[in-house]
């Protein structure tokens, strides 16, 4: 059995701002650390999150490329409404995955499932694997609240980008 070595290991979130006052809006970069992961063979694996240990890592001013260290205060408010708004009443986020060929189908749990398959990189050695790829997950189909700004004028837009790279163990 292999397991996620969670001080290698390493997924990123990137959401996007969209409406009326987006270019007053940031884009983020949010860690979900990866809390614990196992697979039995190698090519099939579950990891596990906790929606509470996301952080807000990098921000940008949407559109500008600029990406920053957000101020703590400022990544406190956003990582308490992803909390409040996005995952109200979840604790956990959960991936099932399994490899076929160079491509991952990888089953994604939060309030809904989600589907999906991306192509993925994996590096064998004699301790483990590494497995690294991006893909795009669809907010409202699993099942995450809408971020609420007054009258609409700054969304979060549907689709985010989670960047992956994880390294199990043996």
């Amino acid at each position: 059995m292999l397991t996620a070595d969670t001080t290698k290991s390493r997924v990123v979130v990137e959401t996007r701002a969209s409406g009326l006052f987006a270019s007053v809006a940031h884009d983020l970069r949010i860690e979900a650390p990866v809390e614990e992961g196992t697979s039995l063979d190698g090519e099939r694996c579950t990891l596990r999150f906790e929606v509470v240990r996301m952080k807000v890592v990098e921000s940008c001013r949407h559109d500008t490329g600029a990406w920053h260290s957000p101020s703590p205060s400022d990544a406190g408010d956003i990582e308490s409404r992803i909390r409040r708004e996005v995952f109200e009443g979840l604790t956990t986020v959960s991936v099932d995955g399994r490899l076929v060929g160079d491509r991952a189908v990888l089953a994604v749990r939060a309030r809904n499932a989600l589907s999906l398959e991306t192509a993925v990189r994996v590096d064998r050695d004699a301790s483990g694997l590494r497995a690294r790829g991006r893909c795009a997950l669809s907010l409202r189909a699993l099942g995450a609240g809408k971020v609420r700004v007054p009258l609409g004028a700054i969304k979060l837009e549907d689709a985010v980008t989670v960047s992956f790279d994880v390294t199990f163990v043996g």
